[in-house]
């Protein structure tokens, strides 16, 4: 018979398990309403694409502000429980002096260097795209995948739409449009091939593994490749960015079992979420103010706009990034340990 401390046991681990389980089914659930979301934008591609980028910049700058950057919001938070894991105490003070302290530097090399940065930039968001993309569409981060799936938002655009990225990447950059178009053209079709090559790849070992899901895999392939391609470079980014990567995040951190997030009520969420949310706006806000001056209405008050939203986002992936990498390790060290059976010296 099952004593009285199984069942309080077994009824706590079931405790457990539930909210991890609620986090994933939502997970797929918001995979496949961000699919459909941006199945029903493409018919509305040539319409978008008569705007210009300017119109484009102005259309996505509000969402990409509030439900973007939103998904960094929980950074505070996972920051606490790795300064708790590495010092046995709160260290809050201490992680925003960090965090703050490498988005410097970030915005320093924008400055010193920015068609580097800018570089560097893309290939930390091809790895940080696909490292979610890969797990959510495949069960797995593997090199293949996470490049194959990272590639699609930063790729995309480059080869389907090089002039207008040109323009951005000249705000950015402050290198004439026509020079980086060339650049752009040169390397798009090699790297093109490349990813050709390699989503052939995955999806013959889809088939020769026999994979349950390759369906929906292959699905969110085609859905993402076709809205990189016939939606404005802007829109398209925008449209993944908001409704993929950044709720996908926040899902997929509901569903770990780590973190005082796991018991958290929607209202909770939103809550604990806007306040570094609403940190980083201000941020952004002062920046563009600094940049454009008061002729915000100009060119030069659009310029200002593209580089606070993407060298902002640059300034605030480099720490988020460094964080979760900190953190999963911490949580697959601590799963190891808690695996490891002791060590027991035999009795004589």
């Amino acid at each position: 018979m099952m004593t009285t401390r199984n069942l309080q046991t077994r009824l706590a681990d079931t405790t457990r398990t539930q909210p991890a389980d609620y986090g994933r089914d939502l997970r797929q659930i918001h995979l496949r309403i961000g699919l459909v979301v941006l199945l029903a934008l493409l018919p509305a591609g040539s319409l978008l694409g008569t705007l210009a980028v300017e119109s484009q910049l102005a259309l996505v700058a509000l969402p990409i502000a509030l439900l973007g950057v939103m998904h960094g919001g929980l950074d505070p938070w996972v920051g606490d429980v790795v300064m708790r894991d590495r010092l046995g105490r709160s260290g809050r003070v201490l992680f925003a002096v960090s965090y703050l302290a490498v988005m410097a530097v970030v915005i320093a090399c924008w400055l010193l260097a920015p068609l580097a940065t800018l570089a560097g930039f893309l290939l930390i968001s091809v790895l940080h795209f696909g490292e979610q993309d890969a797990f959510a569409f495949a069960g797995r981060s593997d090199g293949l995948s996470v490049a194959v799936f990272g590639a699609i938002p930063v790729l995309g655009p480059v080869a389907a739409h090089p002039a207008e990225v040109a323009l951005i990447f000249g705000w950015l950059t402050g290198i004439e449009k026509t020079v980086l178009a060339e650049i752009l053209n040169w390397l798009a079709q090699p790297l093109t091939a490349i990813w050709l090559v390699g989503a052939g790849m995955l999806v013959a070992r889809m088939h020769i593994e026999d994979e349950a899901n390759r369906r929906f895999q292959l699905a969110g392939l085609g859905v993402l490749v076709a809205s990189m391609i016939l939606l404005p470079p802007l829109i398209a980014f925008a449209a993944y960015f908001c409704l993929l990567h950044s709720f996908g995040h926040l899902l997929d951190m509901a569903a770990r079992s780590e973190g005082p997030w796991r018991a958290w009520s929607p209202g909770q969420w939103a809550s604990r979420l806007w306040p570094a949310t609403l940190g980083a706006l201000a941020l952004g806000m002062l920046g563009w103010v600094v940049l454009s001056g008061i002729n915000t209405g100009d060119a030069i008050g659009r310029e200002a706009l593209a580089q606070v939203i993407f060298c902002g986002l640059a300034a605030l992936t480099v720490p988020h990034v460094i964080l979760y990498a900190v953190f999963r390790g911490d949580s697959k060290a601590g799963a190891k340990t808690v695996a490891a059976p002791p060590n027991r010296q035999s009795s004589r």
